[in-house]
């Protein structure tokens, strides 16, 4: 198993609780979305993965990847595993770049921290395919192009192909479509699947049951705790909770005043 979380209780240094007992299992391979409400915990238990929750919170339980523990990982081999073995897709792609410098080069020493020997050319092919990929065409122009000349949706799939390059087992991505338009955004999250094929396996956040069509497994919080979890097809088609299907009607609904 790729990640294995255990009986997972975060809560802050004051004693609320944030997140308990959150326990779930990912597969080499595998999607899951992570889906609630604003305050559910998601964003949470993404940090948590990441060893991102800092001095304010107090995460107690298990999380392996690979079966090493995070929680307690030393510096020196946290350094050998974020950025590489697992990358994280940030919510917000306007502050997520240097506005200064040009999008290609702020690749290039991204990809520089792990892959020192890698040409130039080789990786300006790299960053071309990767954003091929994601549906943009003018990838030289891009590359050569400061953040602030570029939409959100552009940063948002440039963001995603920063944590793409190093070619990750564990992706998190903590709302990664939310610049993206609507009508592209279950495309992009398809694109994002087909990257399971190759081995890599994705932890997805999101508010929208729609965008977690695609995934594997869903796993539905509220308030902290894990309501369910289930294969995609039983959650969307026969949910047994009834925030599950809150969450559901309020997708139709938005859906039909869409229409």
């Amino acid at each position: 198993m790729l990640l294995e979380v255990k009986d997972l209780n975060i809560s802050l240094t004051s004693g609320k609780s944030v997140a308990e007992h959150i326990s779930f299992q990912l597969g080499q391979g595998e999607m899951l979305s992570i889906v609630g409400s604003s305050g559910a915990g998601k964003t949470t238990i993404c940090k948590a993965v990441m060893g991102l929750l800092g001095n304010a919170y107090r995460a107690k339980g298990s999380i392996l990847f690979h079966g090493r523990e995070l929680l307690t990982l030393p510096d020196r081999e946290r350094r050998t595993i974020y950025g590489k073995e697992i990358c994280l897709i940030m919510q917000n792609p306007m502050t997520a770049f240097n506005p200064s410098i040009r999008v290609g080069r702020q690749l290039e020493k991204t990809y520089r921290l792990h892959h020192s020997k890698t040409s130039r050319k080789e990786m300006y092919e790299l960053f071309s395919n990767l954003l091929q990929r994601l549906g943009l065409e003018d990838t030289t122009r891009i590359l050569n192009s400061y953040p602030f000349t570029l939409s959100g949706g552009m940063l948002q799939r440039l963001m995603i192909a920063a944590a793409l390059m190093c070619q990750p087992a564990l992706l998190v991505a903590d709302e990664a479509t939310t610049a993206i338009d609507a009508c592209n955004r279950i495309g992009l999250m398809r694109e994002l699947k087909s990257f399971c094929k190759d081995g890599m396996s994705v932890l997805f956040v999101t508010h929208d049951l729609r965008s977690a069509s695609v995934s594997d497994r869903i796993l539905v919080m509220d308030r902290g705790q894990i309501v369910e979890q289930d294969t995609t097809e039983r959650i969307l088609n026969a949910p047994k909770e009834d925030y599950t299907k809150y969450l559901l009607n309020a997708c139709r609904l938005e859906r039909r005043e869409m229409s």
